[in-house]
């Protein structure tokens, strides 16, 4: 048994010996970027950690916007046999062609559980900038009659300014870079477009960060688009404080953590079951990665901190967690499994199982990644460490 579950109080440690949860929203790496994370190393982390299923995101290097590529994935978790499984979103560009073609593979592969649309620059190339090539998307899954989720990363380019990143305040990047009217504004488009398309599909707000449209999509849940929203760990437990001083690079992520203020009511939001979901935004860098580096040409840009944090090492103590929060089991099982499951509609496919956490794994899985976000929190607060 690990050192850690020792340091637990004797009813905490009961409580962590299993646990039930789905992660909708991870980024695996592999490929090119195997250095980062490969799907074998997600797999055994979620296994460790209680998980039943977790769904990477497309913006791989190369990206999966193909039926092709994302068999190709997808095999890469069947090669290695962690009893945990695997499901891919497939990412969608401007062109149009693409759009249909991806229609055409989440239908004929089942473990294609979606779509991913970036509404703004992120990591890898997937952004879809304009507004006119967005609402020219939606228009074309409208068409294709695609009735699917489309998880949505929104930040709206015209509001966002890179430039502006100071690398000796990392503040910066949440404080002027990327502010919460960017997530505001492109939903905002993005709901009006989807309206007047007629989209019958979900949009899924990924990692939302702001009160103004977690607090919308709570109160138009029946409204003529159907909407869900997802909450990180990091938004709901870190502010934009832990940017502040020389770590603060690796808590640089898109969209930014928030101002302390905007943090608790996102918390709140999520404790009292305004936010439906808690997904890990799971998306590990290398040390060179968080490196600020200042161009050496004039005209050349600088090379910010990669943004993403490694979000999915917080599974395994998560359910402590959110009870010392005072949130009711029964509302922590369905945050954490039931309303991704049944969003997804896999209910079918992935069983309610308590999974037991081994903790003696976890030690060595979680040292290998280079940065524990929730490490100081841990030994700070909630669970008595």
């Amino acid at each position: 048994m690990s050192n850690k579950l020792y340091l637990l109080d004797p009813q905490m440690k009961e409580l962590l010996r299993t646990t039930t949860w789905v992660d909708m929203h991870t980024h695996t790496r592999d490929w090119s970027q195997s250095n980062k994370d490969t799907v074998k190393h997600a797999l055994e982390l979620a296994y460790a950690s209680g998980g039943s299923a977790i769904a990477a995101m497309p913006n791989t290097d190369p990206a999966l916007t193909t039926l092709e590529l994302c068999r190709d994935y997808l095999s890469l978790a069947r090669d290695v046999k962690v009893p945990v499984q695997f499901y891919v979103h497939i990412g969608l560009t401007s062109d149009t062609e693409q759009v249909k073609r991806a229609v055409e593979a989440y239908h004929k592969e089942p473990d294609i559980c979606g779509m991913k649309m970036f509404f703004g620059r992120s990591t890898g190339n997937l952004g879809v900038i304009k507004k006119k090539e967005q609402r020219r998307v939606i228009k074309t899954l409208a068409e294709e009659g695609y009735k699917g989720i489309l998880a949505s990363h929104f930040e709206k380019e015209s509001l966002m300014d890179d430039k502006a990143y100071n690398s000796k305040k990392p503040i910066t990047w949440s404080e002027k870079c990327r502010p919460e009217a960017a997530e505001i504004k492109s939903f905002c488009d993005a709901l009006r477009a989807a309206r007047d398309c007629n989209f019958e599909g979900t949009i899924h707000v990924a990692h939302v960060s702001t009160v103004n449209v977690a607090d919308f999509i709570y109160r138009h849940k029946e409204g003529p688009v159907k909407l869900s929203c997802g909450i990180t760990p990091h938004h709901a437990f870190l502010s934009n404080k832990y940017l502040k001083g020389k770590n603060g690079a690796w808590y640089k992520c898109n969209p930014p953590l928030r101002s302390e203020k905007t943090q608790e009511k996102m918390l709140d939001l999520f404790l009292h079951g305004k936010i439906p979901i808690i997904e890990s935004d799971h998306a590990p860098h290398t040390k060179e990665d968080k490196k600020y580096k200042k161009a050496r040409k004039n005209g050349q840009q600088d090379k910010l901190p990669a943004s993403g944090i490694t979000s999915g090492v917080i599974w395994p103590y998560l359910k402590g967690i959110l009870i010392k929060k005072g949130m009711q089991p029964e509302m922590i099982r369905e945050a954490m499994f039931d309303n991704a499951v049944r969003l997804y509609n896999l209910e079918d496919k992935i069983e309610p199982e308590e999974r037991k956490i081994d903790w003696d794994a976890l030690e060595k899985i979680t040292a290998e990644y280079p940065h524990d976000p929730f490490d100081k929190p841990f030994r700070e607060g909630v669970l008595n460490f």
